[in-house]
């Protein structure tokens, strides 16, 4: 939707589509969750606004704030709250919500062929790919799946489920997790997202019901492909509905440039092209939209301004989400980055041959391990080194594609990781 106008975002409620004959769940609550928690907080809208002219002004300095080349890998915790069997998802049903997630924000889906031909200029891939955390805010080894039997039936679109003191499940480090949140939704939603913020929360992340969570298993259709957590941690980077939430009206917006402006939300599968009051000429709404409510296997895409949106809100509010090393296990009884054990990268990027210089590394002892990981996490090189403190090493990466790496120096008393780039 293009108008740009910074307006108060929650002036008006979404009305509840439950409460409507003959139309399908509201699919998302984060309009209804935001202004639960306007309700408990008077400040909170003034500083979304004021989160949203930051974000505006970021954008606006930076005439392209998505780096295409860099892709970075956010861990996520899926904290599992269930009442029944049925709830207790499979751990096969996270880990194909995960690989969903890589697919569309990577746009690898292969419905992406679905397209339409009016919009396929403006559709994107994003920075950004999931993995599920491979160590714990304690350094203890996770496979990143958090589960608590509830004595609660439902949850609702409030703070319940994120703390074990109400029934649900305490967030880990937000800096360091994406949170994502899998119970039974009352109210006729799916799920909602929590919007990025310069003041951080310990809410922070993404709700989804248990039967519109991943593939298979307890997944129900029309929402059983994984569409919804991919709409919902859309939210939590900054996107909102491509009908910007007003009720019809062609006021609202999303503030992104190349979605059309759009009416309301759309059900089903529209047939290409599809018009309506706010865009009445081809190629009309983009209900394939990520962020409209169109069924599971009718979304297929983003677009290059809400790609660059995403990027530069997670940038901007929750930079150490890029950073984290939550994807890759972790050094038994290390202290993972002591303030005194640094070396220096460079060049950064580069096309093949990286220079670790330790010269003024403190002795570290005789050996150290040179381990390179992939964007997803995978150890494609994990070899010794000796004498690594005083001389600068060649890493030679020649054989590797374009990409961002992960370099841990470590041995049994020092681990540190850096972030290194191969662009060819």
């Amino acid at each position: 939707m293009k108008i740009k106008l910074l307006l108060p975002l929650f002036f008006v409620s979404l009305l509840s589509f439950a409460e409507q004959p003959n139309l399908r769940p509201e699919k998302c609550g984060m309009v209804r969750y935001m202004d639960y928690l306007h309700s408990i907080d008077d400040s909170r809208a003034v500083q979304d606004q004021f989160d949203e002219n930051l974000l505006q002004q970021a954008l606006s300095n930076f005439s392209v704030s998505r780096i295409s080349n860099l892709v970075y890998t956010i861990p996520v915790v899926v904290h599992v709250v269930y009442r029944t069997n049925a709830q207790n998802i499979s751990n096969a049903q996270i880990q194909a919500q995960i690989d969903v997630l890589n697919e569309d924000f990577g746009r690898t889906n292969l419905d992406s062929v679905n397209t339409p031909p009016g919009f396929t200029s403006v559709a994107s891939s994003t920075n950004f790919q999931f993995c599920l955390a491979q160590h714990d805010p304690n350094g203890q080894l996770t496979n990143g799946i958090d589960r608590r039997l509830t004595t609660l039936q439902s949850f609702q679109a409030n703070d319940d489920v994120k703390s074990y003191a109400t029934g649900g499940l305490d967030a880990w480090d937000v800096n360091k997790y994406l949170n994502i949140w899998v119970c039974n939704l009352s109210g006729g939603i799916l799920g909602y997202g929590e919007l990025p913020s310069s003041v951080h929360t310990s809410t922070y992340g993404v709700v989804v019901a248990y039967d519109a969570f991943g593939k298979g298993g307890a997944a129900a259709s029309p929402y059983d492909l994984g569409r919804t957590c991919t709409h919902e941690i859309s939210h939590c980077f900054r996107l909102y509905h491509v009908w910007g939430d007003d009720n019809g009206t062609c006021s609202g917006s999303d503030y992104v440039n190349d979605t059309p402006n759009q009416g309301d939300a759309t059900f089903g599968c529209l047939t290409y092209p599809a018009l309506d009051n706010c865009t009445a000429i081809s190629p009309g709404i983009m209900f394939m939209n990520y962020m409209d409510y169109s069924d599971d296997n009718c979304l297929n895409m983003f677009t290059k301004n809400q790609a660059s949106r995403m990027f530069t809100a997670i940038n901007s509010y929750y930079p150490t989400l890029l950073s984290s090393n939550r994807c890759s296990p972790p050094v038994t009884n290390v202290d993972e980055t002591p303030a005194d054990f640094t070396f220096n990268i460079f060049p950064n990027p580069t096309s093949a041959i990286f220079l670790v210089n330790m010269t003024k590394t403190k002795d570290i002892g005789p050996t150290a391990n040179f381990k390179i990981s992939d964007s997803l996490g995978k150890i494609i090189i994990d070899k010794q080194i000796l004498h690594p403190s005083g001389f600068v090493h060649e890493l030679d990466l020649s054989n590797l594609s374009s990409g961002v790496y992960s370099l841990t120096v470590y041995n049994e008393n020092y681990s540190r990781t850096e972030r290194i780039m191969l662009r060819k």
